[in-house]
């Protein structure tokens, strides 16, 4: 009987499936590659993010990603950045384990914010990591403290809110000022009476009429004197340290009536704010002019750092995740990361070459490296860092997700670059910077925030919209702005995520002001006078009668300790001056 070695009943179905498994994989991998991408790109980044070309190779392990282009999630007609071609070599085994590990990344012709032709909006629901920390970074930049006021010249009469003398801190001092006062005043006097000064002073005085009958025979009454006199030493000790304290407590009064003229000042500074008026201040003006566009780039950098947060979480704290999408009931699926094994996502090393100022007519090329992009710092157990370095550009940022708190930090400073325009807030004026320098710093430790941004364009020009009136604002802010060829502008930001202080000054601040002054001189002055005279009625309702009360106060306790320490003096000299008549000037035992 003859034996098969091989049997095809099984065979060729087998074949037919494998080569039916190949097939599906080149004619679809490369295309199920591409939307794998494009997805999860979108999803992570919150804007639209195209692929022209996917081609993945396992026999040489590696994957060719051409034609990048992410949008931007604050501009729509904006990319983030384009890439030429993006070339990884993978590591294979990982995959197995549904795990990405990139060894290499030669990411070539990166731009950065390139105009589109569509938008590159992405709509949510708002329930994923992405939506959230948008929300939340919008919902930063909206705080009152980062809210910037609308430049106006008011013209013909003044308009002064109501003020509030509730709101002053003046009439708050004044009346805490009185309520230490009264509590001063009594303790003061309360302390002299448990000394018992008068008591002592009239039983020394009495004493001193029992040694004028006396004789220098009579011992006993003569250390009795001498005991007295110790008794009001003693008292009159006590009374100096209660001195002491007074004056300390006076010393702490008047600089309680000190503190009010500062309160005064404050007040001024509160109530020059209800006028319908720019701020004159020259601080002020680079605030008005350019606190919008620098809001705008820590809002992008407080955003990317916060994205970092969401999938790049510190520690090995279990991390939910949406779960398949089912009729009912989707439910979340929870990743509990383990040590010592590798991470769900893993770049190790990724060259990068990228453009800066692309819409000039000779764009430059520079080269930089990104190292430990991952889903788990914990199990990487390093900082992700980013470097660039060329004799026009320095770009450092570490994202340290290893442990809570997480910390990162980035700067950079790129010179003789085309810088993007900057249009000013509620006007119909544009900056255009040319080409100059600028830097950017960003710290995010915990929830402490610290930022810095600086521009200088030595050959900056004006532009104004013809189809837009503006008004004085306008037409003030582009005779003192048109003749200016040179910006130099700082901004810096600090505080926490939930309290920030953003401070922005440049070149114009002062310049403008002069203007602002000289245009609306005489009517700054009429209304800071008439503020002025609203917070000192406000203020000597409350201040006279507490400057009042700690005069009498001080006078008061002054005069008692006066009389307390003459009525003491006055015993012990009329004591001794019979104890020196008894014993004639002889020391007796």
């Amino acid at each position: 009987m003859k034996v098969a070695i091989v049997r095809w009943r099984a065979a060729v179905p087998l074949m037919l499936f494998l080569a039916l498994i190949v097939a599906t994989w080149l004619l679809f991998a490369d295309r199920v590659g591409r939307l794998a991408v494009e997805r999860s790109g979108t999803a992570v980044l919150g804007a639209r993010v195209d692929v022209r070309a996917f081609d993945i190779s396992l026999l040489r392990g590696n994957v060719t990603i051409s034609g990048f282009v992410a949008a931007s999630p604050f501009d729509s007609l904006e990319n983030l950045f384009e890439a030429d071609r993006f070339v990884a070599d993978l590591d294979l085994l990982p995959l197995l384990e549904k795990k990405v590990v990139i060894d290499r990344l030669a990411a070539t012709g990166l731009r950065f914010g390139t105009a589109r032709t569509t938008s590159g909006f992405v709509p949510s629901d708002g329930s994923g990591p992405t939506s959230q920390v948008l929300a939340n970074a919008r919902s930063w930049a909206a705080q009152p403290a980062l809210q910037v006021p609308v430049l106006q010249i008011a013209t013909g009469t003044l308009s002064i809110d109501s003020l509030d003398p509730r709101r002053l801190q003046t009439v708050a001092a004044a009346e805490s000022l009185a309520t230490r006062a009264d509590s001063s005043a009594r303790a003061w006097g309360d302390a002299l009476e448990s000394l018992d000064v008068q008591v002592t002073a009239d039983s020394a005085a009495a004493f001193a009429r029992r040694l004028q009958t006396a004789k220098p025979t009579d011992l006993g009454l003569i250390n009795e004197a001498r005991k007295m006199v110790d008794r009001v030493k003693q008292t009159r000790d006590r009374l100096t340290t209660l001195e002491r304290g007074v004056r300390a407590g006076v010393g702490s009064l008047d600089g309680g009536l000190a503190a009010l003229t500062s309160a005064r000042q404050r007040d001024y500074a509160f109530a020059r704010s209800l006028v319908r008026l720019p701020p004159i201040d020259a601080s002020a003006i680079g605030w008005v002019l350019f606190g919008p566009a620098a809001v705008h780039r820590f809002q992008r950098a407080l955003y990317y750092t916060q994205l970092g947060r969401a999938y790049m979480p510190p520690g090995l704290l279990p991390r939910e995740q949406p779960g398949p999408k089912r009729t009912r009931r989707s439910g979340v699926s929870v990743e509990f990361p383990r040590e010592r094994e590798l991470p769900g996502f893993l770049l190790r090393d990724a060259e990068l070459s990228f453009q800066l100022g692309a819409d000039s007519a000779v764009p430059r090329r520079y080269a930089g490296r990104f190292r430990g992009l991952t889903s788990a710092p914990a199990l990487y157990g390093r900082p992700t860092t980013l470097e660039a370095s060329a004799p026009s550009v320095a770009i450092d940022a570490q994202f340290d997700h290893v442990r809570a708190p997480a910390r990162d930090i980035a700067g950079g400073r790129v010179r003789d670059v085309m810088l993007p325009a900057i249009r000013l807030p509620s006007l119909p004026i544009r900056l255009a910077p040319g080409r100059g320098d600028v830097s950017l710093g960003f710290a995010l430790y915990g929830d402490s925030i610290r930022g810095r941004w600086h521009v200088t364009a030595p050959a900056a020009s004006w532009e104004r919209d013809s189809g837009t009136a503006g008004g004085p604002a306008a037409d003030l802010v582009w005779r003192v702005v048109s003749g200016i060829s040179q910006l130099e502008l700082t901004a810096e930001l600090s505080g926490t995520i939930g309290q920030p202080a953003l401070h922005v000054r440049s070149n114009l601040d002062q310049a403008v002001s002069d203007q602002l002054r000289a245009m609306v001189g005489e009517e700054v002055a009429a209304a800071e006078a008439r503020v002025r005279a609203m917070v000192d009625r406000f203020a000597d309702e409350q201040v006279a009668p507490v400057q009042a009360k700690v005069a009498r106060v001080k006078a008061e306790v002054t005069e008692r300790l006066q009389q307390q320490r003459q009525a003491l003096d006055t015993a012990q000299q009329q004591i001794e001056q019979q104890i020196r008549r008894l014993t004639r000037g002889l020391r007796l035992p």
